[in-house]
């Protein structure tokens, strides 16, 4: 739904983390994202721990959520007003791959 200049959407995934950096969204040249909401699920039957960041890869310069534990089978909504400038990207990886699913949701607006 378009707001004024910016347009609500789910910005990436439901995206599966694996073990190395996977990329969420990337935010479109020209554009600024704005991570209004991000929703982690364990699908797995035992505790994982996922890694969020904000670049290229989920280093530790880079990181926003480091290492979090998320209980079996369990869900985080994460509310938050995380901005991607042109380019950048949202990044996440988890101790187990393929277990731990990662959804963006926020808007996007055109930079001036």
């Amino acid at each position: 739904m378009a707001v004024g200049d910016r347009v609500e959407a789910r910005l990436g995934g439901p995206t599966q983390l694996d073990t190395t950096t996977t990329t969420i969204c990337t935010a479109a040249s020209g554009y600024n994202e704005i991570i209004k909401q991000v929703i982690i699920t364990n699908t797995d039957t035992v505790e994982r721990t996922f890694t969020l960041a904000v670049g290229t890869a989920a280093t530790a310069a880079n990181r926003v959520i480091d290492t979090m534990p998320i209980g079996a089978n369990d869900t985080i909504i994460w509310d938050t007003a995380l901005v991607l400038d042109a380019t950048e990207t949202l990044q996440g990886l988890a101790d187990t791959a393929s277990k731990v699913n990662v959804t963006a949701i926020g808007w996007e607006k055109q930079i001036s």
